[in-house]
Formats: C-alpha cells, structure tokens, sequence
C-alpha cells in the first residue's frame, strides 16, 4: 500500500509529477511550473492509490509507488499511447523489480492494447532492459458503460476525446467518501463532434460535479484546428458548464517559460478565480471534512 502516515486527517491526496506536453524541458527558465511530463498520483492513504499516464513526472512517484506494488497492484490507468505520455516508464526503477506489482488499463488506442504499448517501447530495440516486475494488462471496454471498473477504494469511468490517434478522459471517484476528479489532457476541445462534447461533459457531472478537473491548455486562445489541443479558456469553459469545484489546467507547451505562463495564469484568475495552473509538485488533498481540496504547491 502507499506509504502514508496513518494518523494523517487527509482521505485523498492528488500529486502533478509533470505538467509539460510533447517533451521534458531542463531550464532555469522552467522551474516554476516545472519541466517534466505528465503524470498524476491519486493517494488514499492505506486504501491505496493509482497513477494516470506515466511521463518523466511519473519519476517523483519512485518510492511510494515501489512500496505499493510490493504490497498490492498499482493501476497505471493510460490516457493514449504518445511518447510523452509514456517515457517515464523506461527509467522507472520499480518495473524492473520482480516484487513490484502493475495493473495497465486503458481500452484500446489505435487497435492497440497498453499491454502490447508498454511492452514494445520497454524493450529491444528501443531499450535495452526487459521488464521484470509482473505486470497484467486490462484492456477497457469503450464506452465505459454504467458500471465503472473498480480498484481498491477507487471507481473508474472514462469516455474518448477528440485527439490525433485517440485518447481517453477519466474520472475516479473515491467509493467512501464521494471525492472526485476527471483527468483530461489531450483534449482538442474546438474540435469535438457534438457526441464527443456530450461525453466529456457527463463524465464531468456524473455521479456529481467534480471536485476537481485537471483539464489542458497549452495554447493561449489560438486557433490549431488539427493540432489535438486546446485552448484555457476551453478549460475554464468546461469547468463553468459542469460545475467543478477546482479547474488545474496542465499539459504546457516545451516552450512555455515561467514568464509567459505566470502572465497567462494571471488572465485564468480573471476570468476564473478558483482555476489555477498546475505545477510539478503541486498537491490538492481533500480533508475529512469536506469535498473542497486545499492546494499546496
């Protein structure tokens, strides 16, 4: 199980171990904010935990994650199968630790399984180390349906975004005590079909509003038809209609430096005072009493 401090008031922690898309930047100029690549820790505690997407950010996770799949699987839910979004894994010590236990899911992207992904990226001939942890692979049924999938303490649903080769938006509620979150990078939200649109915003409200919605934004209210992406005020558009407690845009662009993205952050806030953008690092815990996270950066 992760390790925790079981005296500790808080019932669910989310970590941002990257904030940055296409590729890891290395750069005083990219401290702030941060210079890895995506991936997101979801803690409870002694129920467990579960990370979405496994880029250079997934790194940060190396300790609690190598004690929890000693003890129980870890699920490793994949949005899509992009390098940025996968390139942590290779230099991620724990997966080649036969101790260490994985759960890959995700439903198929581009026909492919995240089994068959994860295997073909860590291995000859693009790395020269075999994985020795043990890891299954589910692969998800689309569309998610009502049932959602079920791991540990944690309820799963998703639904496919508009993206170049697929991708897929996830929530994970917490089954005792009603904390949510929906996970959405890689969303060209201009784009989207009217269905597509409809599913997004269902995952949003359903059970109920999300308390948080880590949705992306690397671009600046420009117009990139094609490009897979979208724009903040998409974020803070989506927030508004669904009615989620906290919006933490992510998935910057490489050449987005501290300057320009506290600058656009800045016009968020205007807009949007409880949005905020994410930082490598940053933690939104929820506490005993109450769906609203607390943000520590």
């Amino acid at each position: 199980m992760c390790k925790n401090n079981p005296m500790r008031e808080e019932r669910l922690q989310v970590t941002l171990g990257g904030v940055r898309g296409s590729v890891p930047v290395s750069h005083p100029d990219f401290v702030r904010y941060g210079g890895a690549t995506t991936s997101v820790l979801v803690d409870a505690g002694n129920a467990g935990c579960l990370v979405l997407d496994a880029g250079t950010g997934i790194r940060s996770f190396h300790e609690r994650l190598a004690v929890a799949g000693a003890a129980q699987p870890v699920l490793l839910l994949l949005t899509h199968f992009h390098m940025d979004h996968l390139i942590g894994l290779p230099a991620f010590a724990p997966l080649y630790d036969p101790a260490w236990r994985v759960l890959l899911a995700a439903p198929l992207c581009g026909g492919m399984s995240a089994g068959r992904a994860v295997r073909r990226l860590v291995g000859p001939p693009f790395w020269p180390v075999r994985i020795g942890a043990r890891v299954r692979n589910v692969t998800l049924p689309v569309p998610c349906g009502t049932v959602p999938f079920r791991h540990g303490p944690f309820d799963v649903r998703w639904c496919a975004v508009h993206h170049t080769g697929g991708c897929y938006a996830y929530r994970v509620d917490v089954r005792d005590t009603g904390a949510s979150l929906v996970f959405a990078t890689d969303v060209e939200w201009g784009g989207s079909r009217a269905r597509e649109r409809a599913a997004l915003l269902r995952l949003c409200r359903t059970p109920k509003p999300a308390d948080v919605l880590i949705f992306e934004g690397p671009d600046d209210g420009k117009s990139r038809a094609g490009w897979g992406h979208s724009a903040w005020q998409d974020a803070v558009q989506v927030a508004q209609t669904t009615g989620a407690g906290l919006l933490v845009v992510t998935h910057f662009s490489p050449d987005d430096d501290d300057a320009t993205l506290a600058r656009r952050e800045k016009r968020l806030r205007a807009v949007l005072p409880q949005a905020r953008f994410g930082r490598q690092g940053m933690r939104m815990i929820w506490k005993a009493d109450g769906n609203t996270p607390r943000i520590v950066v």
